[in-house]
């Protein structure tokens, strides 16, 4: 029976735990007749950020003054210990393959964030200048052509809505926008683990790289010196 009961506890802690590696958040923003609305993400579930809702106001509660704390006598300072300098973390030949490796890194989170809504609607006003909203039109159009094209390559879009649209009666234009992004714990994660992996690979390459060129100077060195007085040939007159 303990043994049932402690698979059991196992089990929903790995379920927990799954829920939270695997459960996708994120953020959606939305802008409609001069308005904007931010929302924060979780699962099928939405925490409105903007606009804040507006609370009452509080009365401002008296604070406490709290007594002074007794000034500590400064102690003898201590006489601080010789510390040997580390190598650096980072050397300058590491830099152009730590670039390269940012770059993947960035390109496999782009792909690993998910457009779960993209909403266009634009409504250019023609009433004041019908030619110049439809050339507006057609530029836009286009536009939204090569840029959907390129984002569907880009991210991960599920949904999109795209519309455009010229209203000759109006006398300004109309837009409504909206987007949805969200990622999983997982996924950044893995993210995370493929760029530390890549970058101890490159630390380990330059370690060896580093090494081999101090054993050569050395061997130089051993070569140079006069076995005699210990003085380098290319000193000799």
């Amino acid at each position: 029976m303990t043994e049932l009961v402690g698979w059991i506890i196992l089990g929903v802690v790995l379920l927990i735990l799954a829920l939270i590696l695997f459960t996708p958040f994120g953020v959606s923003a939305d802008y409609a007749d001069g308005s904007v609305s931010l929302a924060a993400r979780v699962f099928a579930f939405e925490l409105k950020l903007l606009p804040r809702p507006e609370r009452g106001k509080k009365g401002a509660k008296a604070k406490k003054e709290k007594p002074a704390k007794k000034a500590k006598k400064p102690g003898e300072p201590k006489p601080e210990k010789e510390k040997k300098p580390k190598p650096p973390l980072v050397t300058r030949e590491m830099i152009p393959e730590l670039a390269r490796l940012a770059g993947r890194t960035l390109s496999r989170f782009r792909r690993k964030i998910t457009v779960n809504r993209l909403l266009i609607h634009i409504a250019f006003a023609g009433a004041a200048d019908p030619c110049g909203a439809v050339m507006t039109y057609g530029a836009v159009n286009s536009a939204f052509g090569t840029l959907g094209a390129a984002a569907g390559r880009a991210f991960n879009v599920k949904k999109s809505d795209i519309a455009t649209g010229v209203d000759f009666d109006a006398d300004s234009t109309r837009a409504e926008l909206g987007i949805t992004l969200t990622i999983s714990i997982a996924r950044i994660l893995a993210v995370a683990a493929a760029a530390g992996l890549g970058f101890l690979k490159i630390k380990r390459r330059a370690d060896k790289a580093a090494k081999a060129a101090a054993k050569e100077r050395m061997e130089k060195d051993e070569r140079d010196a006069d076995p005699d007085g210990g003085i380098p040939q290319s000193q000799h007159s």
